[in-house]
């Protein structure tokens, strides 16, 4: 094999379009490449880091839904005894005060009773004693 200058100049040729084409084209491409690498790369970080804020966030909605349901549960449940109690205390109250009632009433209706019978025995003795005094006086 022969070298000649035609060979020389090739191969300088070669090495000069070589470095050219990595200057203008190869390189440019790779900085492209690597920059959309990086940003995907990025976007991918913020996404994971955004599903799991996600997933914190949800789950303290989960604890807080939980926490107030049974502090829902527990406060009917207070409120609830808190109303029976109020509830029997009133009802014994009525009681209380329905017997007081009755038992005033029926004591009303004694001495009415008892006013009315002495008033009748005085009546009753007053009609005697004109019926009397009548029939004695016709006779």
């Amino acid at each position: 094999m022969e070298f000649n200058a035609t060979f020389v100049v090739s191969i300088i040729s070669f090495l000069i379009f070589t470095f050219l084409m990595n200057e203008i084209l190869y390189k440019p491409i790779t900085k492209i490449v690597n920059e959309r690498e990086s940003l995907i790369s990025e976007n991918y970080d913020n996404a994971q880091k955004s599903k799991q804020k996600t997933s914190d966030i949800y789950k303290q909605k989960e604890d807080r839904l939980t926490q107030t349901a049974t502090y829902n549960k527990k406060l009917t449940a207070e409120k609830m005894t808190e109303a029976n109690n109020q509830a029997k205390v009133k009802i014994q109250e009525a009681k209380d005060t329905s017997v007081f009632q009755i038992n005033s009433a029926k004591s009303d209706l004694q001495n009415n009773k008892l006013t009315l019978e002495s008033e009748m025995n005085s009546r009753i003795d007053e009609l005697a004693d004109s019926i009397s005094a009548k029939v004695l006086g016709e006779i």
